[in-house]
């Protein structure tokens, strides 16, 4: 009877050392793979900003106008909840001219209605002006913030703009992207890190 007890104190405590064992190093894989995320995460930020800069050099070099945005050739994907940009380039032919791009009507929407979209754009986030523009400065800029609630339904989106230029000549309008297209989707945190 005796020998028994013994014996079922030492499987008990067997059995808890193993599941103490295994709990730990379940614990220590999540750790390692939400590590892993996070760095990928980062890597990937780093590579979306690379990846924006190229696309609008290659816009400006095929269009040939005097500004270039991202959504004038084809459909981008903005996300609900953050902050999204409209990048631009602009082609700086001398020194000492002032660029300005406004955005030239409300957001038009055949899925979105425009009551929704038209809080999208608070004031001031609607005009971006860079006086003294640099001659050459191939760096795309932030132009016009769309911030897009959490709850925006999902659709295609058209954002007109209007890019002027200022200098010893007077102002006139630029040529290049006009209508940008953009389309509303949201973007699961698997789909972040992977896509």
């Amino acid at each position: 009877m005796m020998f028994q007890r013994k014996r079922a104190a030492i499987e008990l405590s067997m059995t808890t050392i193993i599941v103490v064992v295994l709990s730990l190093t379940l614990l220590i894989m999540g750790f390692v793979f939400v590590r892993s995320i996070m760095c990928g995460a980062i890597g990937f930020t780093e590579e979306i900003n690379s990846k924006v800069n190229r696309e609008i050099q290659q816009l400006f070099e095929t269009s040939g106008g005097d500004v270039v945005c991202i959504g004038s050739q084809e459909s981008k994907t903005m996300i609900p909840g953050q902050d999204n940009f409209i990048f631009c380039l602009i082609n700086a032919k001398q020194q000492g001219e002032d660029y300005t791009i406004r955005l030239a009507e409300p957001i038009k929407s055949a899925d979105i209605s425009s009551r929704e979209t038209a809080t999208w754009i608070k004031p001031g986030n609607d005009v971006w002006t860079e006086k003294n523009f640099p001659p050459n400065d191939k760096t795309p800029r932030k132009t016009i913030t769309v911030s897009i609630p959490e709850e925006a339904s999902e659709g295609n989106i058209r954002i007109n703009i209007v890019a002027t230029k200022s200098g010893t000549t007077g102002t006139r309008a630029l040529e290049g992207s006009k209508n940008l297209d953009f389309r509303v989707t949201r973007s699961g945190v698997v789909r972040n890190i992977l896509c």
